[in-house]
Order: structure tokens, then sequence, then C-alpha cells
């Protein structure tokens, strides 16, 4: 008799624009690329702590603890930047089991940093779905076989309006 072992079910958060309504600050980070404008990063992620939530997008993340799924959140950002992050987690009563940043060194497209990211933990897990604003990103989660809800998040939307 052999004995499967199944992955514990998880799923993937990305920070902002996604969980972080990001719109009152977009602009300091507008036409570059933040993992590679050190001075911009910085402004945008000290700022971002007094952003508030996207609150379609934390009840989601609520619901999906409550179902007893792990839930990772994968971002961008430089992994110097997790003390933000966390406080703004904390601030915002919204917890996470794990963390997975970009090192400081890794300028790459962002959709190839998260892409990679993720490959490793499905290792570890089951990644039955991910929430994503960017729409290269979510296309790369499905070429690894993960379900995507795009979030089209407040910032998106925002950006839209503004370029219409």
């Amino acid at each position: 008799m052999v004995i499967m072992r199944s992955l514990p079910e998880a799923v993937i958060f990305s920070f902002s624009g996604t969980l972080v309504d990001t719109t009152r600050i977009s602009h300091l980070v507008a036409g570059h690329h933040p993992a590679c404008d050190a001075p911009a990063a910085d402004l945008f992620q000290l700022e971002v702590v007094s952003c508030p939530p996207v609150q379609q997008v934390a009840r989601l993340l609520k619901i999906e603890r409550g179902v007893g799924r792990i839930v990772v959140l994968v971002a961008a950002d430089r992994d110097h930047y997790r003390p933000h992050i966390q406080s703004w987690l904390d601030l915002n009563g919204l917890a996470v089991d794990e963390m997975h940043l970009r090192s400081v060194s890794d300028h790459r497209p962002d959709a190839l940093t998260k892409t990679e990211l993720v490959s490793v933990l499905q290792e570890r897990y089951e990644i039955v779905h991910a929430y994503e604003d960017r729409t290269d990103v979510a296309r790369a989660y499905e070429r690894l076989g993960i379900g995507v809800t795009l979030t089209r998040g407040v910032t998106e939307i925002a950006r839209d309006a503004a370029a219409a």
C-alpha cells in the first residue's frame, strides 16, 4: 500500500496594489522600476505604511486563512523593506504565514522574480490560488498552473481612469 502525502494548500497574495491601495503614492514610482530606483522605492515604502488596505482583498485574505489555507505574501519589493511591510500588515490586522520578497540585488522584471519565488514554494505547498493586480504576473502564475484572481485593485483602476 502506497501512502500519498499531500502538500498543504496555500494561497499567494501580492502586496502593493493588491492588498494595499497605493493610489495616493503611485506617482512616487511612476515611470521608474521600484527595484532599481532606490530613492523612489525608499520613499514609496516609507509612505506605504500610511496607505489603506484594499478592503475586498483584505477580506479575501481573512477568508482564505479562515478555511485553513496557508497565506503567503509574494511581493516584488526588496527584502530590506520587510519591516515596513510587516508594520503595514500589523497596523491593518492582517496576518500572513510567510513573506517572500526579492533580494536587494535582484533587478529583473517583477513577473520573472515572482515566478521564481513561487516555483520554489510549489515544492512545499499545493498553491491553489493567487491574488494579483498585475496582468503580466498573473499570466506567469497561470503558466505555473496556478489559478489567479486578477484583483485590478484600486490602484490600477485609478491609473486607467487617469489615462482615459
